[in-house]
């Protein structure tokens, strides 16, 4: 319920907006408008010294209050609010969308307690916290990917951060600017425009020709997202990694994302775990929950000496991490990614019956994006202008469309395959 003296402020707010009250009109005095709302003087002054803050209305000598928002403001507040009302995210009946992750499937109350429990530390929140990562969090994570990617590591090599993002310009500000990078054709555009925002010279490498590009271009650092890295978004092999290693004279950038969290094929050796010139980085935006910012990067011997904690600050959360060292020492991690394999497994292999029972399509898995990608022969426009209008979320790419198993239940998705063979028929 609101308060008086914000009933008053939204009535001259709307009428100034709305035009019924326009530039230099005179507003009720404080005693008339006492009068005419029937409240006390100090609730007046309270809503017009707001109205006086947010440049609606103005004190005038021999006057009294005027409004003093003119025109062209009004125009750009209503421009503002509209903005803001078209960009608001969509929410669908059906959400196949690639960015969408299983939340039921995370005990948020089990991670609530965590987060109270280090809020109710005020020693330990009255103070800013380590430019590396949290040190409890560095030792959990070290345990962490040697039971999960074999990766032997000392919390010392170990920067905590935000996301891989944030992790990769830290670790450009350490790398000679005259280096040569090399990317994949198929490379994140985020992660391009971190090399490219440095200056570096890049040089694309062809994902089916990989290892030659990176010999006949020069390279001298390359950086690789190994779980979805061909044409036809499948991991890296066991032997292109082999061979990637044994190229001892780059340095290679290993983005290991969702590496540990494999369900339909067989988990792949990490390249950090095959050779000491490899820097390591993974987050868990998908294993927990997108709005838990953590990731994490791990230097090599001679990377861990050239880092200096003192020329960065601290990109994530104290709180959250300090609540998640001990979310993985207590178990919770390991226990949550065998509950999302089961998951996973169960319905990428329901959502493929219902693909070949109701749609007669090509499709290929996305193992790390927890999705199919179909081919479809279809007028794309008009597809897409119908999957907006019946509330139908799914991502696009040039040839086809991708669905997302990842927050659906079964009902649910068999509804969405459904009315989704009913739009392409339309099509």
């Amino acid at each position: 319920m609101m308060k008086k003296y914000e009933v008053i402020y939204n009535t001259y707010r709307e009428s100034i907006l709305s035009g019924i009250l326009k530039y230099g009109d005179r507003v009720d005095s404080i005693r008339e408008c006492v009068k005419k709302m029937n409240v006390s003087k100090t609730t007046v002054e309270l809503a017009y010294n707001k109205l006086v803050l947010d440049g609606f209305i103005s004190s005038k000598e021999k006057v009294g209050y005027v409004v003093s928002m003119n025109p062209e403001r009004v125009l750009l507040h209503h421009e503002i609010l509209d903005y803001s009302s078209s960009h608001k995210e969509k929410e669908y009946d059906y959400d196949f969308r690639i960015q969408s992750v299983s939340i039921d499937s995370f005990e948020t109350s089990i991670w609530k307690r965590y987060i109270k429990n280090v809020l109710n530390d005020k020693k330990l929140m009255s103070s800013y916290g380590l430019a590396q990562g949290e040190y409890g969090l560095r030792q959990a994570l070290c345990k962490y990917v040697y039971q999960n990617r074999n990766i032997l590591c000392f919390p010392e090599q170990m920067v905590i951060g935000s996301n891989y993002q944030s992790l990769l310009y830290i670790f450009c500000g350490m790398l000679d600017k005259q280096k040569v990078i090399g990317l994949s054709t198929l490379v994140d555009e985020q992660a391009k425009q971190v090399f490219l925002s440095y200056g570096f010279s890049v040089k694309y490498l062809d994902p089916d020709h990989f290892i030659e590009d990176i010999q006949t271009k020069c390279v001298d650092v390359v950086y690789v997202n190994t779980t979805c890295f061909s044409k036809n978004r499948q991991s890296m092999s066991e032997k292109m990694r082999k061979e990637l290693v044994g190229l001892s004279h780059i340095l290679i950038l290993e983005d290991d994302y969702n590496g540990e969290l494999v369900y339909a094929s067989k988990i792949k050796t990490s390249l950090c775990s095959m050779s000491n010139h490899v820097i390591y980085f993974s987050s868990f935006s998908r294993l927990l929950l997108p709005s838990l910012r953590i990731g994490y990067m791990i230097l090599n011997e001679e990377y861990t000496k050239k880092y200096c904690a003192s020329f960065f600050g601290p990109t994530a959360s104290k709180l959250e991490q300090v609540a998640f060292s001990q979310y993985i020492m207590d178990g919770y991690l390991q226990k949550h990614l065998r509950k999302l394999v089961r998951e996973y497994r169960e319905k990428h292999l329901y959502l493929k019956k219902l693909l070949d029972t109701y749609l007669s399509v090509s499709y290929i898995l996305d193992e790390t994006y927890m999705a199919y990608w179909i081919e479809l022969d279809v007028d794309m426009e008009k597809f897409k202008s119908l999957c907006e209008s019946n509330w139908m979320g799914v991502s696009y790419s040039s040839s086809g469309i991708g669905l997302s198993f990842a927050s659906m239940d079964k009902e649910l998705m068999k509804d969405g395959v459904i009315r989704l063979a009913e739009l392409v028929k339309e099509c």
